[in-house]
């Protein structure tokens, strides 16, 4: 099925220009049912597909205008020829994310939830899907929204007293209301975006150590197909392979990476030990891969952020107590490898996210209100005259809109809807 969506003042006049009901008039339509009906092209008349249609007039549509649907069977051809059909009757293309940036300035949604428009359609696993729900729910900016109460709370009372020459609150009370009622919040919804980075992004595992220990063996295991070439050779892998998984609803990035040696056999080699040295500084955690079968020496010390895997013990037992054993071959303990990755990489027994996890560009939004609560803090314990004091909280509530999409420069939201697909 294709779906052509219209929005705007002309949205209905070109939708009775493409579309002929069956049953019954083209006016007036219904809001918000579908009929069925005969797409036709706009001037030649020319039947095009049979289809459905239906009408959501304004204020009470996604986009907070007239809006309307048009359905096709979804064939590549019909629904270019239905496409070109609306264009003629006077439609234009839709930038990618549009629709939701329409949704966002007529007040439909604010900008944490049109962003979360964008993550749900580009989630990769259970995690991401539910993180995007929530936050377009309205669950962040529910969140905010309290923070910035509070705030707002405490600035009404400073800005009384400057404006109208009442008598100064005390500043040890509206110190402790800020740092009972507003910085816990704020506190607590940064850390959930620090715990909450590996649902929201995934996680990126690197498997590294010696040539020829079965880094590839296991990751082509992990990944479930043959993606890496194997050969009882040394030095298969020049250059890292990469492929995505999801285990446990979290998705992972698996990256297998050349082995690496003091002594690199040519400029090749050379090379590729450079660049699997890249993948380990920007993993969230490393499979340092050892051989149980074999006697020679690990590929140097294990790097920081590390599971000791040792491989083939179906050949050989690894040493005691030295890391957790597996075998890509027999596939033995490639359930326990995989729970122990996301075990260590969130912290968490049951990897259920966070019920809100801020974005990178909410996280600094974040911390930019947390910088000018902590100095509206030190000039309240100071005694520094209102007005600096009013200033910071300010500060801090334009900080906490940015995230509502309140006070957001025209350039950020170009870049921010710039992320969106067509027809979003």
């Amino acid at each position: 099925m294709a779906v052509i969506r219209l929005s705007g003042p002309e949205a209905l006049a070109i939708l009775e220009r493409v579309f002929q009901p069956l049953g019954g008039s083209g006016s007036p339509w219904p809001p918000r049912r579908l009929r069925r009906g005969r797409l036709i092209h706009p001037f030649s008349r020319r039947l095009l597909d049979d289809g459905l249609a239906v009408w959501f007039p304004g204020p009470h549509s996604f986009t907070g205008e007239d809006s309307a649907e048009i359905q096709g069977h979804g064939g590549l051809a019909v629904s270019a020829l239905v496409l070109e059909a609306v264009l003629a009757a006077g439609a234009g293309l839709a930038r990618p994310g549009e629709f939701t940036k329409r949704a966002f300035l007529n007040g439909r949604l604010d900008l944490a939830q049109a962003e979360a428009v964008a993550d749900l359609v580009a989630a990769k696993s259970a995690a991401e899907t539910a993180l995007a729900a929530r936050q377009l729910a309205g669950g962040l900016s529910a969140w905010v929204s309290e923070i910035a109460s509070g705030l707002l709370a405490v600035l009404a009372e400073l800005e009384a007293a400057i404006d109208f020459n009442e008598e100064a609150p005390d500043p040890a009370a509206l110190s402790g209301r800020i740092r009972r009622e507003v910085q816990p919040r704020l506190a607590g919804l940064l850390a959930a975006g620090r715990e909450g980075l590996p649902f929201r992004y995934g996680l990126k595992v690197t498997l590294a150590g010696a040539p020829n220990v079965g880094k590839s063996s296991l990751f082509n295991a992990l990944i479930g197909t043959e993606r890496a070439l194997v050969s009882p050779r040394t030095g298969t892998t020049r250059d890292y392979l990469l492929a995505e998984v999801v285990w446990s609803g979290l998705r992972v990035e698996l990256v297998d990476t050349a082995g690496l040696t003091d002594n690199p056999a040519d400029e090749l080699d050379k090379l590729g030990q450079a660049r699997s040295r890249e993948q380990l500084a920007g993993s969230d955690l490393v499979l340092w891969v050892e051989d149980c079968a074999s006697e020679a020496g690990s590929a140097g010390p294990v790097p920081p952020r590390s599971l000791v895997v040792w491989n083939k013990a179906d050949l050989a037992p690894p040493p005691p107590g030295s890391g957790l054993a597996v075998s890509a071959r027999t596939g033995l303990n490639l359930p326990q490898l995989k729970e122990a990755v996301i075990k260590l990489a969130t912290g968490r027994e049951n990897p259920e996210p966070p019920e809100v996890v801020p974005s990178l560009r909410h996280q600094a939004a974040l911390r930019r209100s947390e910088e000018y609560l902590k100095a509206a803090l030190e000039a309240l314990d100071e005694g520094q005259p209102l007005d600096i004091c009013a200033f910071e909280l300010r500060s801090a509530l334009e900080a906490l809109d940015l995230i509502r999409g309140r006070t957001t420069a025209e350039e950020v939201l170009s870049e921010i809807f710039s992320r969106f697909c067509l027809g979003k």
